[in-house]
């Protein structure tokens, strides 16, 4: 989801979507150079920069409490964001505790911190609104590796008319398996997932470009399979390292306080919870 920025005379400079939310208003800095820079920062060191934008805020907001002694990290502080994420690079200071994501982070700090660290399963989240988006909430609480918008499409889903977005319903936990699958198999056949869009019949037409890369003979119910098997995998290998079932679930924030600014928009535990119930139903689980 890449955007072209302009910066006057010189050549534009192009910018993802999920960089931008996170380093940019998740972490309240507004001057999109101070954004570029610290994207440019977070490649250099090899750090995701989902991951550290969520973390960070997280950090901004312990020292906003007094849970952190760390006066010059604030929200809204272009500079402090960078020298952030400098530390986090280097293990120094805070950062040594920073580099280690927002649930370990919340696990050390304490004071009940879990309940706003911005992750799912340890993984930091992306930029959408799971309480006005409640099928992706699905999508994220149920994610083999936490809270990944390119394991499950369920946004778009909930951007359909198949699905009243602020209110769904538990009609709407097949629609997320669907998309949880087809994005399996996509990475299966290492496709890039903005061809989503473009298919008519996606496990048929699957199956014919498969046959012309290596002449296999499958069928898109076959494919259909294949998907199902590798979200069945994936759930062993969690089961294999620990995981329960009560990881699949979002922060306490996104449970407990309604969305700022539209009041409609109210995603319960019990509804969560309801969900993913039927989630694991339907998976046979």
């Amino acid at each position: 989801c890449e955007h072209i920025y302009s910066r006057g005379d010189q050549d534009g400079v192009r910018l993802e979507y999920e960089t931008l939310f996170a380093l940019g208003p998740l972490v309240g800095v507004g001057d999109p150079d101070m954004v570029l820079r610290g994207a440019r920062l977070c490649d250099d060191l090899g750090i995701d920069t989902i991951s550290a934008g969520g973390t960070i805020a997280f950090a901004m907001e312990c020292v906003e409490r007094g849970w952190l002694d760390e006066p010059w990290l604030r929200f809204g502080s272009g500079d402090a964001m960078l020298r952030a994420i400098e530390m986090i690079g280097r293990r120094e200071g805070i950062g040594d505790l920073l580099a280690e994501g927002s649930r370990r982070a919340a696990e050390a700090i304490g004071h009940h911190s879990i309940a706003f660290a911005p992750q799912v399963k340890g993984l930091e989240m992306p930029g959408y609104e799971p309480r006005a988006l409640q099928t992706m909430a699905l999508g994220f609480a149920v994610g083999a590796r936490g809270a990944d918008h390119n394991r499950s499409g369920a946004y778009e889903v909930d951007f359909s008319e198949k699905v009243d977005r602020k209110h769904v319903t538990l009609d709407a936990v097949r629609y997320a398996i669907e998309t949880e699958d087809k994005a399996a198999l996509m990475d299966s056949l290492i496709v890039c997932k903005f061809l989503r869009g473009v298919f008519e019949d996606f496990y048929g037409e699957a199956a014919e470009m498969l046959r012309y890369v290596t002449g296999w003979d499958t069928t898109g119910d076959e494919l259909r399979e294949t998907a199902r098997r590798i979200v069945h995998a994936k759930r062993e290998f969690n089961l294999m390292a620990g995981w329960t079932v009560e990881e699949d679930t979002l922060p306490d924030r996104f449970l407990e306080t309604p969305l700022q600014g539209d009041a409609d928009a109210v995603l319960s535990r019990e509804q969560l919870d309801d969900l993913v119930t039927e989630y694991h139903r339907q998976r046979g689980w």
